[in-house]
This record gives structure tokens, sequence and C-alpha cells, in this order.
């Protein structure tokens, strides 16, 4: 039996538990908000939108009803909004909302795998860590995998071409210092070369891309709720595909004590092999200026 929590069930949250549903891929989901009548409205919606399909158990409930999860999910938070720069911005409103929640969660019963979505992603999943203290590969960021739909979407309109020809990743920070890895990008199974003034702009377009939607319609959802359903669904299955997770280093990458979006094979304990890949110049400058800038903001923050 796989048991599922999700953490703060707005509309990301909410998403992520209907996702996890209309797969089957978990038998019971419990739902947490501070709001619990909103856990409670959306535990019936979901569980009334299976009835047809699964018998899946959805429920709302508090962090005792989270013991035994195979999988913790944590939304939580202040989303971004249209006059937020950066997901930087985000920081102050939301690190005593994720230290919360990591002290409730260090006391569930079982070996959960935490999926931390709560921005800036790099940084709270850090915090989840230090915080819980699990195992570092039990406890992984959310964003490598949106990024890089992000950048294949871009990709396949620029060339014209279906999006599933599109092969393509972005590791590193999740905000301004990602990764756009151009240097490993197939199109239909072949290696692709783009010109320095490609590169440049279907960056900035993969950079904006999250603000030009949450200018429209408010915030993103089904993009991140999918992109983590594919996340979980891996850990679930012992899928081998590869995925981008944010993940604490240990020496990879020749990094320690931070938190940022790496290739990775996951299984039933998170994040079972970390992938070094080969960079080019352009691509190591920003993937370490990334993973400095996120050192220097723990080294700054109050952890105790």
């Amino acid at each position: 039996m796989k048991k599922a929590t999700v953490i703060g069930v707005g509309s990301l949250g909410s998403c992520i538990a209907y996702e996890l549903a209309a797969r089957d891929i978990v038998d019971q989901i419990v739902l947490i908000d501070v709001y619990h009548e909103l856990a409670e409205g959306n535990a019936e919606d979901i569980a009334q939108a299976m009835a047809f399909r699964s018998n899946i158990d959805v429920v709302a409930g508090g962090y005792e009803d989270a013991d035994g999860s195979d999988i913790v999910i944590v939304t939580a938070g202040k989303p971004r909004t249209p006059d937020m720069k950066s997901r930087m911005d985000l920081l102050k409103a939301n690190i005593q909302i994720v230290k919360s929640i990591a002290s409730n969660i260090k006391e569930i019963r079982g070996r959960p795998v935490v999926v931390t979505l709560t921005n800036p992603v790099d940084i709270m999943n850090f915090i989840m860590w230090r915080i819980t203290g699990f195992e570092r590969r039990r406890v992984i960021g959310s964003a490598g995998m949106l990024d890089s739909a992000r950048f294949r979407r871009a990709i396949s309109k620029r060339l014209n071409v279906p999006v599933l020809e599109v092969e393509a990743y972005v590791i590193g920070e999740h905000g301004e210092n990602q990764v756009p890895v151009f240097s490993r990008v197939k199109v239909k199974g072949e290696k692709k070369a783009f010109s320095k003034e490609e590169r440049a702009e279907i960056t900035e377009e993969i950079r904006q891309s999250a603000l030009n939607v949450i200018s429209k319609k408010g915030r993103t959802v089904y993009a991140p709720a999918s992109n983590t359903a594919n996340i979980i669904q891996m850990i679930i299955e012992g899928d081998s595909r590869l995925a981008v997770v944010s993940t604490v280093l240990d020496g990879e990458y020749g990094l320690k004590g931070v938190s940022i979006g790496v290739p990775a094979k996951l299984g039933s304990g998170g994040v079972e092999r970390i992938i070094e890949w080969d960079l080019d110049e352009d691509e190591k400058s920003t993937f370490y200026k990334g993973a400095e800038n996120m050192k220097r903001i723990i080294e700054e923050l109050s952890l105790s």
C-alpha cells in the first residue's frame, strides 16, 4: 500500500493531489492545510472525481495522519506574484512556514521521501533537510523538471518540431542562474548545436516563462503539478529514467552543503544516484555562480 501526504492544498497542492489520484500510483492521499476546511473540500472533491476510476482513499487530516507516508509533498507558502522580480523575494515570507512544517515532518513515523516545492525551492529544500535531519537523498526539491519542460517547449517552438522529439534539461539554481544544458540537447535523437545568440534568446525565454504565465493567470499550477507528479511516479515505481531534482550535495560537482538541481536516478529512497555531467565552460560558470549564490544565502540564515 502506497501513501502520499500533501502539505498545503491551495491551487498547486490540490492539483498535485489530483494528478496522483488520477494516475492511480498511490492508494491513499492525506491533505493537510492550516485551513482545514479547504483540505476537507479538496479531499472530497478529488475522491468524488475518482469514484468511477479507482478505489483511492483521499482524506483531510493532520500530521498524525501522515504516519507511514511514502511521499510527503510540501507546497505550503506564499506564491510568487507579478511584482516579484525574483523567487528570492519569497525567502522572508516563506522561511518560517517551511521551518515549522519541517519540524512537524521530522516527527512523522516511517521513512518518507520529502518533495519540496515552496520557493525559493533550493534554499527551502536545504532548510527542510537541515531541520528534519533526514538522509540528504530523501529530501528533494521539485523544479528542475519544470525548467526542463520549459526548455523543451522553447526549443520545440523555435525549431518547429514536436516537443516529444526534444531531449533537453535545465540544471542548477531554480532562478536567475538556471543552466539550460545546450551541450546535451538532442532533437530526434541527434545532437543539436545552437549559436551564442540562440542560446541567449532561449535562456531568456525560459527565465521569463513563469512570470509570463503568472502575469496572465496569477500563478503557475498545471506545469509544476504535472512535473512533480512525474518525479513522484518515478520514485514510487522505480522508474530508471533520468530526472533533474534539487538535492543536498556532499562532494558531487565539487560542492558540499548546498541544495541545487542536478541530474539523478530516482527510486524508493529518493535520489539513488547523482549523475555528474561534463559541462561546457559557459554552463559550468553559471552552475557554480548559482551554487555560490545559494551558499551565501544559507550562510546568512539562522537555522537554529
